[in-house]
């Protein structure tokens, strides 16, 4: 009997090949959907899971208040670690670390070896080099292939590397024959290498290569660029970690944190410092704590793709179900005929799942065969890293998955077909038992619509914001704007700046610790020093030269740029900063004696010269900070603005080509990597761009996979309604009318799905929306384009049913009556 079924099973895929097709391949979209759908979350919900006693592993992370301010900063004050680990109770291991963008040199000079040169990573990339104090390797656990872990980290001018970085420095040599060997930083720090650990091959946000010992930095020229030893100083790029005592829970620890805060901390009346101790697992997902290494994944919209596969499924599941049962009308003699010679109900049953788990068998393997090329051409929306692996959780997850859709598809369609009576079925009568159910029918459509007018409207909205982040004034200029890093000493790169201010293509070239609109920022304390002292925490820090305002068209309104003076501390302050200062108008505030940093003697004295217009330093999910520039040309930063008659696509490669050239001739050993900003900006709205995406792709899955059901839905009603078509044709009825009543019947479905989908779209985009400060407008008539749009879609996909069902000669639905 059960070969008997499989051979039906084929025989009936075969004759009916279209059906098939479309429910294979419906069902294969929605296979695929859903399983690139788990293995991003999958991916993503699996970073740092790997540690041993990870769930003891905290970040320290402050927070600054003063009434309604607030803000967050993932870093730490320099001194804060070490510290800690001395008057804090309740932690194993206290550690802190700073992040390091470095070129590295191997020198091989005398050693019979060539030297070799590893670039600094560009583009915003996360570096590999840190600098750790010895504790690092207490809460972070590597497997040790040579040296020591508990003393490599001791001695100044030391460096454990991965096993990949001494491959990638020293070629194919064994651990032990590293130790010793010498690695370059910054041109100029020489270390040698005192251990070498296993990298992880795990998700990590930690993918360090690079250790340097952090005593290193505090004897060498490192320690000038970070706040070592400052309190006022908090830097996201200064990082501080705890392994708590096995039985301590975070809030023993954070109960010290207030004398802690009270006693080296240094606050305003009404400021408030806050340490809190985050998690290691919410790292990845928090987004208010933004550093210089992770790569943030956002939890809601991972959230929001799995709810997407379920719809999907969903989608696909009615599909299968519609077309399933409209194609079960032409079987129902099959069923009687199998009932009087004896056939039971549960075997009819079993038959119509087996054929329903051959096709979605079928639907898996075929999505299996996709998935990767699908991978591959959205590449842009995946992690990085992302790849089908198929074992562990995939393993458990395409069997699980291939029954549940057979279960849920073949279920209805099996159970209703098996209980028609045999004498009915072997008149051909079957179709009036079903009649009652259309009801049923209506409803899965309905549902199927309200899915697809949800990502419709979502998708639209959604792009709006995103057109409306990528076009606002941000208050600064982005187009036509050029920046690179140039490590190494300063002097270079100043005659590297004269040399490119020389060639005709550039207008305008500004040496700087980085652009107005960042993901990463540097904060400090700020002090008004008049008849009440007024400091204001968390303020943003712009070090740059007198060529940054023009450059990028930051506009005064009231005072006068910094002046080019090394022993003069001039400010350029925005007016939200110039507002919490206590002036009441920006020219108030010119000529008023302020600190930046610690009040005392860590503190930089020196008065404010200018006040710019307020611009968007941070993405527009956040407010405008408060905010401060000052002259520096010792930074690393060099932004070029071309010419007008230079922004041509031809015009700007020999631009760069020129650019190349001169960079080429004062750093010979170094690639000339850039970047556009308009491009950087972009590549902060990378998530909302991501989402974007994939919101145009459900929809473009959600409306296919529905008009398929809608097109099962018009097939089985034309096939109930054969006969009454062909009487109203003999009568003499026309074909428009017939295709009239065809079509319409199928309005009020869709118009009950936008009833029902408006509402519920308005409430998640809502929410969606007020995580932006600033954010786009959302009129009514997108809900009514986009109601007209589905409308459209339907009438479309149930005409060319309709159009069949009216022209077919009435004779072939009559001469059996």
């Amino acid at each position: 009997m059960l070969k008997n079924y499989w051979l039906v099973a084929i025989r009936k895929l075969w004759k009916h090949k279209v059906h098939a097709a479309i429910n294979i391949l419906g069902l294969a979209v929605g296979f695929t959907s859903c399983l690139i759908i788990f293995l991003i979350t999958h991916f993503e919900l699996s970073y740092d899971h790997f540690h041993p006693g990870g769930d003891r592993i905290y970040r320290i992370v402050t927070t600054f208040k003063r009434g309604e301010s607030m803000g967050h900063n993932a870093g730490v004050p320099g001194p804060l670690p070490p510290t800690l680990r001395k008057e804090v109770t309740g932690c194993e291991a206290v550690s802190g670390f700073l992040n390091l963008t470095a070129k590295v040199t191997i020198p091989g000079a005398g050693t019979g070896r060539q030297t070799k040169e590893f670039d600094a990573p560009t583009g915003g990339g996360p570096s590999p080099v840190i600098i750790a104090d010895p504790q690092y390797f207490q809460v972070f656990h590597y497997t040790w292939l040579a040296g020591n872990p508990a003393t490599s980290l001791n001695e100044p001018f030391r460096v454990v590397l991965s096993a990949a970085a001494v491959k990638q420095y020293f070629g194919p040599i064994s651990p032990q024959a590293a130790i010793g060997r010498q690695v370059i930083y910054q041109d100029s720090l020489l270390t040698y290498v005192s251990g070498v650990v296993q990298d992880w091959d795990h998700n990590t946000d930690f993918a360090f290569r690079d250790f340097i010992s952090y005593s290193t930095a505090q004897q060498s020229f490192i320690g000038e660029n970070y706040p070592l030893n400052n309190w006022g100083a908090v830097s996201s790029l200064s990082q501080g970690f705890v392994l708590l005592n096995k039985g301590a829970t975070p809030a023993q620890v954070e109960r010290q944190f207030p004398a802690f805060v009270k006693k080296y901390f240094l606050l305003p009346p009404g400021g408030i410092g806050i340490l809190e101790l985050q998690p290691l697992a919410d790292i990845h997902f928090n987004g208010d704590y933004m550093d210089a290494y992770s790569r943030k994944a956002h939890l809601p919209t991972l959230y929001g793709l799995m709810g997407i596969a379920v719809f999907i499924l969903l989608l696909a599941v009615i599909n299968f179900v519609n077309l399933s049962t409209a194609q079960s009308l032409g079987r129902t003699r099959e069923v009687g005929i199998r009932k009087v010679l004896g056939g039971r109900r549960r075997n009819i049953i079993w038959q119509f799942l087996g054929e329903t788990f051959l096709l979605t068998l079928l639907a898996v393997i075929l999505s299996l065969l996709i998935t990767r090329p699908v991978i591959s051409l959205l590449h842009s929306y995946m992690p990085p890293g992302l790849q089908l692996d198929l074992s562990g959780a995939t393993l458990l997850f395409l069997p699980g998955i291939t029954i549940i859709t057979s279960l849920l598809a073949g279920w209805y369609p099996a159970k209703v077909i098996s209980a028609l009576l045999p004498v009915l079925s072997l008149k051909g009568q079957a179709g009036s038992d079903l009649r009652p159910n259309r009801f049923l029918h209506r409803g899965l459509i309905v549902f199927q619509f309200a899915i697809s007018l949800v990502f419709i409207i979502g998708t639209v909205i959604v792009a709006r914001q995103l057109h409306y982040i990528l076009n606002k004034d941000l208050g600064f200029d982005k187009d036509a704007i050029i920046n690179f890093s140039a490590n190494g000493p300063a002097r270079e790169r100043e005659v590297l700046a004269t040399r490119l201010r020389a060639l005709p293509g550039i207008a305008m070239v500004s040496l700087n610790a980085g652009p107005p609109q960042t993901g990463w920022q540097m904060s400090t304390n700020f002090t008004y020093h008049g008849p009440q002292d007024r400091q204001v925490e968390n303020v943003f820090v712009k070090d740059a030269d007198t060529d940054y305002l023009r450059l990028y068209g930051l506009r005064l309104v009231a005072g006068r740029n910094f002046l080019a003076n090394d022993s003069v501390n001039e400010y350029v302050v925005n007016e939200t900063l110039a507002g919490q200062l206590g002036f009441r108008r920006p020219q108030d505030g010119l000529g008023q004696p302020v600190e930046q940093g610690s009040s005392g003697p860590g503190g930089a004295r020196g008065v404010i010269v200018g006040v710019v217009r307020d611009f968007n330093a941070r993405p527009l999910q956040q407010a405008i900070p408060p905010l401060y520039l000052h002259y520096n040309k010792r930074v690393p930063e060099i932004s070029i603005r071309l010419a007008p008659g230079a922004r041509q696509p031809e015009s700007i490669e020999t631009v760069l080509s020129q650019v190349d050239k001169i960079w080429q001739a004062t750093y010979p050993h170094e690639k000339f990597s850039y970047s556009f900003y308009d491009d950087d900006i972009a590549n902060l709205y990378r998530e909302e761009q991501r989402l974007s995406g994939l919101m145009r792709l459900a929809m473009i899955i959600a409306i296919s996979i529905s008009c398929m059901g809608l097109l099962g839905l018009a097939t089985f009603a034309a096939e109930q309604r054969q006969k009454e078509i062909g009487i109203r044709k003999v009568m003499g009825a026309s074909v428009v009318r017939i295709f009239r009543m065809l079509t319409v019947d199928f309005l009020w479905p869709v118009a009950l799905a936008f009833v029902i989908a408006a509402p519920v779209a308005w409430y998640f985009l809502h929410g969606w929306l007020n995580g932006f400060v600033y954010r786009t407008t959302v009129p009514w008539w997108i809900f009514g384009f986009c109601g007209l749009a589905a409308v459209a879609i339907a009438m479309l996909t149930v005409s060319v049913q309709a159009i069949r069902a009216a022209i077919r000669n009435p004779v072939d639905a009559l001469r059996n009556e």
